[in-house]
């Protein structure tokens, strides 16, 4: 039963709060001061949660706030005014939330903005960020590295997309938007996996993360801008045929810098045959090249892979790889890795750069294995320097055919003296030293020091560094010239 007071107060606006002495209220008063509560009720009832930020946001009406559910910004908020109903379902305008039940509801807010639910609406990199954030410590070391990868390239796809024109019926537009909607639900799923893995294995004992390898930012830039020059992007190509051609570069990248077993091997990964490895010049079944049979057999080698082949592009971007890394197999492969990453292609990166994980077996094993007569044809590094009076050593890298038969007549021809050496290696190594034609100087490389004193040392990073089958160096004390197989000696041998 309403009090008779409540009543009057309701029945007497203007009246509810006057003191003895106050002005009389006036109907213009009276109109205004009803206006504004009745906006506040409208506000303060027809609210919905914005899905980005989880915020509670205000609208002026039932009709905005409706609309902005239905364009899926909001989540409408159960308490909102027509959600406020009593049993006979009119809206019951008596219900007010108590303090503690308003404690209770932000609370509530608060935990659906960390919950999958929230995580299940993102979309924008920015609304993962806070998600992504609190998983660290929560999660394994590895899994939240690649979180955050992901993350990153994310960024960069969103970032890349305001650069064309918002327009649905333009094609790399389209593609661009459906490449960010599947780096969004694969980012969605490698968090919740992570969380899982987590809650799983709590107990278990950890092991140390293999963090995937960043690159050289530099190389890494070269290779993204010339890809981006040439067209050679999910967006002009779509994924599948964009994937091919980074493969490819990354097979062209790992020959160019004599990398053959690691191109073999890159192959056996990308096709999924560990048979495709192994070098075809080996078998010993191989037929002529002249003969019916020599196509049929190159077909299960990895000469036959399509991945060996060349398309539109990808030969310059493998050589602005190598180019910038000096011949790094390695650095050039990691920044084909980097592009594919910045494009969502995740997984295809993981591949690529696995070639190089300390699980493979080494190249050093298998260049052990093969005669010289197999390394010719696989292409051989070397590092050539001079041996000062006081010992210590300096050498600049030569890319090409490094094994001694020929170096030996190449050194001969254009390296007479130290001086010849020294020109060499203040221009930064060569392509190659050959008899029959001139130097082609390098002009970037990073120049080898060591010690005679420790030879087997300076081999070992010669081998490190650049790999290195082979080092030739000049002794200005007795002015010979001495060489080694860095994988075999511990020692100099003379050349001549």
């Amino acid at each position: 039963m309403i009090k008779l007071k409540s009543l009057l107060n309701e029945s007497s606006p203007g009246f509810e709060n006057r003191q003895v002495g106050d002005a009389l209220p006036t109907l213009d008063s009276v109109r205004t001061a009803y206006q504004a509560k009745k906006a506040l009720e409208e506000a303060e009832s027809f609210t919905a949660i914005n899905k980005g930020s989880g915020k509670v946001t205000a609208f002026k009406s039932k009709d905005a706030r409706d609309s902005a559910v239905k364009a899926g910004t909001h989540d409408k908020s159960k308490d909102s005014k027509d959600d406020k109903k009593d049993s006979k379902g009119g809206v019951n305008i008596f219900k007010k939330d108590s303090d503690s039940d308003s404690k209770k509801n932000l609370q509530k807010i608060k935990k659906d903005k960390s919950s999958s639910s929230n995580l299940d609406n993102a979309y924008d990199a920015d609304d993962f960020q806070d998600s992504v954030d609190n998983l660290k410590g929560k999660i394994s070391d590895e899994d939240y590295e690649e979180i955050k990868d992901n993350l990153e390239g994310l960024k960069n796809l969103q970032y890349d997309l305001e650069d064309i024109d918002r327009d649905e019926d333009n094609e790399e537009w389209g593609m661009q938007t459906d490449t960010i909607d599947v780096e969004v639900d694969d980012l969605k799923g490698l968090i919740k996996q992570a969380i899982s893995k987590s809650s799983d294995s709590k107990d278990a004992p950890k092991s140390e993360p293999s963090k995937p390898r960043a690159g050289n930012p530099q190389v890494n830039k070269v290779v993204r801008n010339k890809a981006k020059s040439l067209g050679v992007t999910p967006q002009k190509l779509g994924k599948e045929e964009y994937e091919k051609r980074m493969s490819q570069a990354a097979v062209e990248a790992l020959t160019d810098a004599n990398f053959h077993s690691e191109s073999r091997a890159l192959i056996a990964v990308l096709e999924d045959n560990p048979e495709l490895a192994k070098n075809p010049s080996d078998d010993p079944n191989k037929p002529d090249m002249f003969s019916d049979e020599y196509d049929e057999w190159k077909k299960g080698t990895a000469w036959g892979s399509s991945f060996g082949d060349s398309s539109d592009g990808t030969d310059d971007i493998a050589h602005s790889a190598t180019g910038e890394s000096s011949w790094d197999g390695q650095e050039s492969i990691d920044a084909i890795a980097f592009d594919l990453k910045m494009n969502g292609s995740h997984k295809l990166a993981a591949k690529i750069q696995s070639i190089f994980d300390e699980k493979n077996e080494s190249t050093t094993s298998i260049v052990d294995m093969i005669p010289e007569s197999v390394q010719i044809n696989e292409g051989t590094r070397s590092q050539v320097g001079v041996i000062g009076r006081n010992g210590k050593i300096i050498s600049a890298y030569v890319h090409y055919d490094g094994y001694p038969s020929n170096m030996k007549t190449g050194l001969k021809h254009h390296m007479k003296s130290d001086k010849d050496v020294l020109k060499l290696i203040k221009m930064g190594g060569a392509r190659g030293i050959f008899n029959d034609k001139d130097i082609e100087y390098h002009k970037g490389g990073k120049p080898q020091k060591g010690d005679s004193k420790d030879i087997e040392s300076y081999l070992k990073a010669a081998d490190r560094s650049n790999g290195a089958e082979f080092v030739y160096l000049y002794n200005m004390k007795d002015k010979k010239w001495y060489y080694a197989d860095t994988y075999k000696d511990t020692e100099l041998k003379k050349l001549f």
